[in-house]
């Protein structure tokens, strides 16, 4: 038992290890002076977690096997520069509306440096365990994020694409007064024990505003050719160095080549180059901006799955071609293989990853052991990238590792889960692993409920993968899987459980009358769905009537799709967002906002305005597509509460939601109730 439960937290099956492998992946690296123990990278990211939360969040990332990580260090003094008028709060503890104390007034030095100890506190969690931590400076110009109340700045008035500020032109003053805060925030990190400083000029902030011939209107020396606009990064180079007094290695984080009329791969080399000659560490690559909305919806840097593996791998290749300095690359790199391949073809020295360690941040040491195909993957959803604390729907203890830590169950009990969908596949892995005797029994015959469905129809996220991920953990364990079974309440009776777990999912309602058929029919057999189709949204403003519209347009049907929102999938984040409007664009979709379908009669639609209740009529018509309006399926608990001990639904069941509530609910139930 104590066996399992080791291996249950650490999220491996317990057993013999099968011989080493990732040769490249586990050399040491050089980077200056400092060297890490091999060639990954937890990059920088943002978790919005508490400070407990994000210690243990790092810690268990460290223990995992990275190498390197990264942190944000820019609250030291960069990213709270103010700009505009107003005098700082004497009481100032970082709302978003304060004027924060210049950082180069005696106060905002006194200020910023009493930061020092809970960035120091960051890496200690990390270097505990061999990680060589990464100090990561920037700040985001026009990109930034949330409102201040002050002004957002930028190289040229140019609004960023995603967030649409509306910037102030930095001045030759206030560019130098920015470039010494950068200085004294590379002083306190190197004071914070970090060893490597980084500077970020990549994903749309500040100084690759500076380098875009698309950002950078510019006729001073900051602005024109191509060495003008790399002077700011140069001179932020040349500040964190002096700084630091050279001792302490300096990277910089470059973009990849913009769509037309902005960077080229040609400039991003000469950039690379540029920066070797003035001292550079390293350069790391990543691509595209918040959004990807640079004229076109292109690249975002947080890649959904409709993104193909690697896309900044051709740039980090060219790059290293031309300088002598170790090369990193990110973006879209989930698995080792992957990443071995990349470093086996030299396109880098690096590799770095964020969302496939929120996965599983076991990730490395598994694979290095020889057990990399017990990963949980990522299946690239983006559910994790959000404007809320880290979330995962494939690992419901990223960044609630404390709390959902297994320990043996007081008692074993007969456990009987019904629905083998996510939220019962998690609850019967928790449950089993803590020492429960669990059944799991579903009347389909495959795991994976409407995932089943989605893996075979949706390209937004790899649901299969998931899906092999969650065979193979279930066989590692005792649960028994009773699949093809349909469960009744004389069948529950005879296996008289203590324990009942409804897990059983929503049943989809069309609320229509006259020639509507749902989404998950729709989807299981296209065959039933005529030329012309209808795909109403109805309230829905997340995936499923983008996911279902998609889909229809692949199949060859033409598809108009309504919403009775202002705009379909508009709660959605915005890197898959956007993704699947394009997609939906070039296959011809249209797209009727603040449009509510009614009853089909014929081949006659009535559909009216949601936001004035006009009536209006969509003609030739073969099928309506309902999607909205989920219920949950919970008729055994009606039936069965009572007669069992315990009672317990989650997921759909519960109330229809996501896969990232579903396999939490599951999670939680199995790991801390019962």
């Amino acid at each position: 038992m104590k066996e399992m439960m080791e291996a249950a937290n650490a999220g491996e099956p317990p057993g013999e290890a099968s011989m080493p492998s990732y040769p490249r992946l586990r050399a040491p690296i050089a980077i200056g002076g400092i060297t890490a123990r091999n060639r990954m990278m937890m990059t920088t990211h943002g978790p919005r977690l508490s400070q407990t939360r994000y210690l243990r969040y790092l810690e268990d990332r460290a223990k995992g096997g990275v190498g390197m990580a990264g942190f944000n260090l820019g609250p030291l003094g960069v990213m709270q520069f103010p700009f505009g008028p107003g005098t700082p709060y004497p009481a100032y503890s970082g709302d978003m509306d304060l004027v924060a104390p210049h950082p180069l007034t005696a106060e905002g030095r006194a200020f910023y440096d009493a930061m020092i100890p809970t960035a120091r506190s960051w890496g200690e969690a990390v270097a505990a365990h061999g990680v060589v931590r990464v100090a990561q400076l920037y700040h985001p110009g026009a990109a930034q994020h949330s409102d201040t109340f002050q002004p957002v700045v930028a190289a040229s008035p140019i609004a960023d694409d995603y967030e649409r500020h509306n910037p102030h032109a930095l001045t030759g003053e206030e560019i130098g007064d920015l470039t010494q805060a950068f200085g004294l925030c590379a002083r306190r990190a190197v004071e914070a024990r970090y060893e490597v400083i980084e500077l970020h000029s990549a994903h749309g902030y500040l100084p690759q505003q500076f380098l875009s011939p698309l950002l950078n209107h510019r006729d001073d020396s900051y602005g024109g050719g191509l060495p003008q606009r790399m002077r700011f990064l140069l001179d932020l180079v040349a500040a964190a160095r002096d700084a630091t007094g050279g001792e302490v290695p300096v990277g910089v984080r470059l973009t990849g080549p913009e769509p037309e009329g902005g960077l080229t791969l040609d400039d991003i080399v000469a950039v690379a180059q540029a920066l070797e000659a003035a001292g550079a560490a390293y350069v790391s690559l990543s691509g595209g901006t918040y959004a990807g909305l640079y004229r076109g919806a292109g690249l975002p840097y947080v890649a959904p799955a409709f993104v193909k593996p690697g896309p900044n791998v051709p740039v980090s290749a060219a790059v290293k071609a031309a300088v002598s300095i170790p090369v990193m690359v990110s973006g879209a790199i989930t698995t080792l293989d992957q990443a071995e391949a990349i470093l086996e073809a030299e396109q880098a020295d690096v590799v770095g990853m964020v969302r496939a360690l929120m996965a599983d941040p076991r990730l490395i040491e598994k694979g290095l052991a020889g057990h990399g195909e017990r990963t949980r993957p990522c299946i690239g959803g983006n559910e994790c990238h959000y404007g809320r604390p880290v979330a995962c729907a494939v690992n419901p203890a990223t960044g609630r590792e404390a709390a959902m830590e297994l320990h043996p169950a007081p008692r074993a009990k007969r456990v009987l889960i019904v629905g083998a969908g996510p939220a019962g596949i998690e609850c019967a892995l928790n449950a089993s692993a803590r020492g429960h005797h669990v059944t799991l029994a579903d009347r389909s015959g495959a795991l994976g409920g409407f995932l089943d469905v989605l893996a075979r129809t949706s390209e937004q996220a790899r649901y299969g993968q998931y899906l092999d991920y969650a065979s193979a953990a279930l066989a590692d364990t005792d649960v028994t899987l009773r699949l093809g079974v349909e469960v009744d309440a004389d069948w529950v009776r005879e296996m008289s459980p203590d324990a009942l777990v409804l897990a059983t999912g929503a049943r989809w309602r069309t609320g229509l009358a006259g020639g509507a058929i749902d989404a998950a029919s729709a989807l299981a057999d296209p065959a039933r769905v005529g030329r012309r189709v209808v795909v109403a949204g109805g309230l829905d403003d997340h995936l499923p009537p983008l996911v279902v519209a998609d889909y229809l347009a692949r199949q060859g049907r033409e598809v108009i799709l309504l919403t009775e929102a202002p705009m379909a999938g508009q709660a959605l984040e915005s890197a898959s967002l956007y993704m699947l409007l394009k997609r939906l664009s070039l296959a011809g979709v249209e797209i009727r906002p603040t449009t509510g379908a009614g009853a089909l009669t014929g081949r006659s639609l009535a559909v009216r305005n949601s936001l004035t209740n006009v009536p209006g009529v969509i003609e030739n018509v073969d099928t309506l597509v309902v999607v909205d309006g989920r219920a949950p399926n919970d008729g055994l608990a009606a039936e069965l509460r009572g007669l069992v001990p315990e009672l317990h639904l989650i997921g759909d069941a519960l109330s229809p939601r996501r896969m990232l509530h579903a396999t939490l609910d599951g999670a939680r139930l199995g790991a801390l109730t019962l």
